[in-house]
């Protein structure tokens, strides 16, 4: 019978999971389909449930030393009503989030593959797998199959294996996407904590400190985030150029302009789409979807890498006798949890992202008052923080 376990797909959530899974002694081969992995997407929130992930693997003084310390997200319109003040402290004094380049978090998940030896395939796509009663049997793009005792899919919100689980699914493309970049802070630029500009729910700029990518690295990053409809993604350039663009964020936010000065190539800037993805369940016998590809959401609530954590750390509790019943509890482990933060996300995108005009005129008018109430914050910053696990009450304990 095969031992190893095999997971397709090496960011955050693959390589998260396989990460905790050797160090649980489980036999693990990882698939890349990128002959030499870099690091692709914004810089990112890490919440403090996923700063717990990284502390057990041992991670988390490396991503200190390389990330800045959040403290504080504050959000409002060019009239200056305050639409979001949310600060960890008012939830636990020692809590605060970690802005960290993607890079710099890939960089220590994957040296830390390295170490465990875990076995990494890179450059072997999988397009296929089959599964029976004793294991499953991966189909490679180079024609070649491989036999293990269970597959996990993290191969992201768009994954087409995915379609092979036999359970009820989707994955809708959200109509809105995102331009961003991370530019390093100008001389005299001042220090910011996550800060958001909104024009309705049409413009919205977001900038967030993110550290460094690496150890060698002197400068440190901010990262820019631009929001725009998917079918202005496509020819942006061609079709506004990056002068009107840097006008626009710049209408929108003044104080932006000495950051995006040092943003002179529209190559610069890449492009972000964002799928809403339900599954009934995540497993499918001795086949499991974890991370985006499991459960992709909008970027609103930042819990996308912070997830992947989670779904990786809560799968290597589980990971006690055959894998059928090891991903049927890791389901029912997490289900209120994502069930939660999907919905949630699915809920405020429209007031974030979108041509409505009630739901941001709401938004306007009661984020910033509720924010002040002492509940209200409580919940709205365990929201962020990644512990909830229902609408009135549940916190998520890991």
């Amino acid at each position: 019978m095969p031992e190893s376990v095999a997971i397709v797909g090496a960011g955050v959530a693959g390589a998260a999971a396989a990460i905790r899974l050797a160090e649980r002694g489980v036999q693990v081969d990882l698939y890349e389909a990128v002959p030499e992995p870099r690091p692709v997407g914004a810089g990112l929130l890490l919440q403090p449930t996923g700063q717990h992930v990284l502390a057990a693997m041992g991670l988390l003084d490396q991503a200190l030393a390389l990330g800045t310390r959040v403290d504080r997200l504050f959000g409002d319109t060019p009239a200056g009503r305050t639409v979001l003040d949310m600060s960890y402290r008012r939830f636990h004094p020692e809590a605060y989030g970690l802005g960290l380049q993607r890079g710099a978090l890939m960089g220590l998940l994957w040296g830390r593959l390295r170490e465990l030896g875990v076995r990494w395939h890179c450059g072997a796509a999988v397009e296929g797998f089959e599964q029976d009663n004793q294991g499953v049997t991966l189909s490679r793009a180079d024609g070649g199959t491989s036999r293990h005792a269970a597959l996990i899919l993290a191969s992201g919100s768009f994954s087409k294996l995915r379609q092979g689980l036999k359970v009820r699914q989707h994955a809708r493309l959200f109509p809105w996407g995102a331009v961003w970049t991370v530019l390093p802070a100008p001389a005299g630029f001042p220090q910011i904590e996550l800060r958001q500009r909104f024009r309705s729910a049409s413009q919205m700029l977001g900038l967030m400190p993110v550290g460094r990518a690496s150890s060698a690295d002197v400068q440190r990053g901010i990262n820019l985030f631009w929001s725009l409809p998917v079918a202005e993604l496509e020819d942006w350039s061609t079709r506004m150029g990056l002068d009107r663009l840097k006008q626009q964020m710049a209408g929108l936010f003044p104080d932006v302009a000495p950051l995006i000065a040092g943003l002179t190539d529209p190559a610069q800037l890449r492009e972000a789409r964002y799928a809403d993805v339900w599954m009934a369940r995540w497993h499918d016998g001795r086949v499991l979807a974890i991370g985006d590809c499991a459960h992709g959401m909008s970027p609103q609530l930042g819990q996308g890498a912070n997830m992947a954590l989670i779904d990786a750390h809560e799968l290597a509790a589980e990971a006690v006798g055959d894998w059928p019943q090891v991903f049927q509890r890791y389901t029912r482990r997490r289900r209120t949890h994502l069930r939660f933060y999907g919905q949630a996300s699915k809920g405020l995108t429209p007031m974030f992202q979108s041509h409505a005009v009630v739901a941001p005129w709401l938004r306007d008018r009661f984020f910033g008052w509720g924010g002040r109430l002492p509940y209200i914050h409580q919940q709205s910053i365990a929201t962020l923080a990644g512990y909830k696990t229902g609408w009135l009450w549940g916190r998520l304990k890991l």
